[in-house]
């Protein structure tokens, strides 16, 4: 095999473990220039092996299988490391039993701003990843629904930031030489 084809092989296998991936990213894990990594991640869409699509400034890539619109949402959104800090931060806290939050305690475990707390929680609530209840007192808490919850922490485990690194070191000094 040719290394121009363990090249694209190395790029498709990272889009399939981190969805979402930006091109950017994408470029660092692989140790690989911009414009490479652009060429190879070009050659699987035009193969039609991946999906690519420009959110905002950035190009992501997705694997076959993330075909649905919300599903690439998630994807892109958790990519985020603030996001994943915050789901991390609902997903552990509770340590009563009780899943509901209100955004400064969010704030508070997470160690984000409230304003970004904010920005954070109404992105996941467009995308039905978290809740927002009001109680009898006019209290607003957060949580996440109870169906999502195993799914989320199964994702944001992925992205921790020890098996991030772990996993992409060991996968890029599979290939190097």
């Amino acid at each position: 095999m040719n290394s121009e084809n363990v090249n694209r092989q190395n790029v498709k296998r990272l889009i399939s473990l981190f969805p979402g991936v930006h091109l950017r990213m994408l470029s660092r894990y692989l140790g690989a220039s911009l414009s490479t990594t652009r060429y190879h991640l070009g050659n699987l869409e035009k193969d039609g092996e991946v999906l690519c699509r420009k959110e905002g400034e950035y190009l992501r890539a997705y694997p076959l299988w993330a075909d649905d619109e919300r599903s690439r949402r998630i994807y892109a959104i958790i990519q985020q490391k603030g996001v994943r800090k915050l789901l991390g931060a609902m997903l552990r806290e509770p340590q009563s039993g009780e899943p509901r939050l209100s955004n400064s305690r969010i704030s508070a475990i997470a160690q984000l701003s409230q304003s970004t707390v904010s920005e954070y929680l109404t992105m996941l609530r467009d995308l039905q990843l978290v809740s927002k209840l009001i109680n009898r007192d006019g209290h607003i808490t957060f949580e996440i629904p109870e169906g999502d919850r195993q799914r989320l922490s199964t994702i944001l485990a992925l992205y921790d930031g020890s098996f991030l690194s772990k996993a992409t070191d060991s996968y890029v000094s599979l290939w190097e030489f």
